[in-house]
This record gives structure tokens, C-alpha cells and sequence, in this order.
């Protein structure tokens, strides 16, 4: 759990993957603008689909690689906020299966992410996903 002085980590999840590479780069330019938005509440993000960009291209059939490599930096963040279509994304579903395990804040989109410093005071309750919500 973060503390007053520490900048609290958001890891952003959602679909990556896709048919084409056009639409591979539409996922990572979705995922972009929700890491740039959750930077403006004064988290540091963390976004896979900009990090490893195009990686596979360079390193193909390697999807299990990356899958774990994901989620390796996902357990090192305060909590996860969801990219529109994450349903639809075997990686994002068990990136939300892992951080329950773990009991990290999940939240259901962008909009319902506090900023850093709410997230900090602990004061401000969380929606956190339950599997119930859309």
C-alpha cells in the first residue's frame, strides 16, 4: 500500500493483442491515452502495450514471454485501472484474476480512478471490480 510520500504506481491493462497490426496500434494508442490520463492524477503508469510496442514483431511466438513478463510488473504496482474491452482480452482477464488474488485495487475505468493523492490518504473508497459492473 503506498504511503503520503510515495507516488503510487497504476498498472493499465486491457487488450493488446489483436487481428492486424493496424489494430494492434489502435490497442496501444487506447492504452497510451489512459496512461497519459492517469499521469495527469498524479500517478506513475505503467503500460505494457507502450513498453514492449511492436516487440513482437522482432520476437514472434513468444506470446507466453510477454504474458508473464506483464504480469511480473503488474504484482510490483499499488493497483490496476481497465482499458474499455478488457473482457475481451485473455491477457487482461488474467491480469484481473491475479491482482484479486493478491487483493490489489481494481479500478472498473479511468473514470473511477482517484487521483494519486486521494489513493494515498486511503480515506477516499475505491470501486473496485467485483465481476459485476460493466
Amino acid at each position: 500500500m503506498p504511503t503520503e510520500n510515495k507516488i503510487p504506481v497504476i498498472y493499465v491493462a486491457g487488450p493488446y493483442r489483436a487481428a492486424t497490426r493496424e489494430l494492434i496500434a489502435e490497442n496501444i494508442a487506447v492504452a497510451r491515452s489512459v496512461a497519459v490520463s492517469t499521469a495527469r492524477l498524479g500517478w506513475f503508469p505503467i503500460c505494457p502495450h507502450t513498453n514492449t510496442a511492436h516487440f513482437d514483431d522482432d520476437l514472434p511466438d513468444q506470446d507466453q514471454f510477454f504474458l508473464d513478463g506483464t504480469l511480473a510488473l503488474m504484482e510490483r504496482c499499488d493497483a490496476v485501472v481497465l482499458i474499455n474491452g478488457w473482457r475481451y482480452s485473455a491477457g487482461t482477464l488474467g491480469e484481473v484474476h491475479r491482482a484479486r488474488e493478491l487483493g490489489m485495487p481494481i479500478f472498473a475505468c479511468l473514470e473511477d480512478l482517484p487521483s494519486a493523492t486521494e489513493f494515498n490518504g486511503v480515506k477516499v473508497p475505491w470501486r473496485t471490480y467485483t465481476g459485476t459492473d460493466n
